[in-house]
């Protein structure tokens, strides 16, 4: 094939993939004007506790550590968003979600005369109420990111906090939270698609102190979350 038949294919290419990409269809086309949607969402999340000990633990002798380790837990919810102006909306998603945490508390066990790691699992169900606003991007086609930023209350099904049992690690029934997160808003033809990122950090101290050798030395406990969801709207 000769040179100049080769640059006017070429340009031909060029030119029909510029126009086909110019012809692109522009799906839902009207979605980020409407005043309110609603959707769904479903992902895996990561509890954690933030625990901090009390100033001096020379004061409880044969004491090392209480640490946590964190087993992957679900979520479900459901969306309601309101647009407030453009590119910022108001969101109310209220969800179920369940997790274990499993606390390895080192101490001294004075009976066997060594150093012993209690393990105590901690399981929630949690009705959660998290409001938040999300700060959306211009639309670039098809495609958007966001910000969110809020507040999260937290109801702890599975609390045993009233339980009179000094073998149980008992932390608090209600709780609040801090919650920033980023997704991108992919649109298809029929729905929103989005994968999110979110931390949460609390802010009430869920330590029950009831007397029981686990939790002298701890002076506050602290909830740490990690979600990763897919939101359809």
């Amino acid at each position: 094939m000769k040179l100049h038949r080769l640059n006017a294919l070429f340009v031909f290419l060029l030119v029909g993939s510029t126009a086909a990409y110019g012809q692109r269809i522009l799906n839902m086309p009207t979605y980020t004007s409407k005043p309110y949607h609603f959707g769904f969402y479903i992902g895996i999340n990561w509890y954690n506790f933030h625990i901090r000990h009390k100033p001096n633990l020379d004061d409880f002798p044969g004491y090392y550590s209480t640490i946590t380790r964190v087993d992957p837990g679900y979520h479900v919810g459901i969306i309601s968003d309101l647009r407030i102006v453009n590119h910022l909306n108001l969101r109310f998603n209220p969800a179920f979600a369940a997790t274990v945490r499993r606390l390895e508390i080192d101490t001294y066990n004075p009976n066997f005369l060594r150093r012993q790691v209690y393990v105590k699992d901690v399981e929630s169900s949690f009705v959660e109420l998290p409001l938040e606003l999300k700060f959306s991007s211009k639309r670039i086609h098809n495609y958007l990111v966001y910000v969110t930023g809020g507040l999260r209350y937290n109801i702890d099904l599975a609390s045993q906090e009233k339980v009179l049992d000094d073998e149980l690690f008992k932390i608090r029934r209600n709780d609040f939270a801090y919650e920033v997160g980023c997704g991108i808003d992919i649109f298809f033809e029929y729905f929103k698609m989005s994968p999110q990122l979110k931390a949460g950090f609390g802010f009430a101290n869920l330590l029950v102190n009831d007397g029981s050798v686990y939790v002298n030395n701890i002076d506050k406990i602290y909830t740490r979350s990690v979600l990763f969801c897919i939101t359809f709207e």
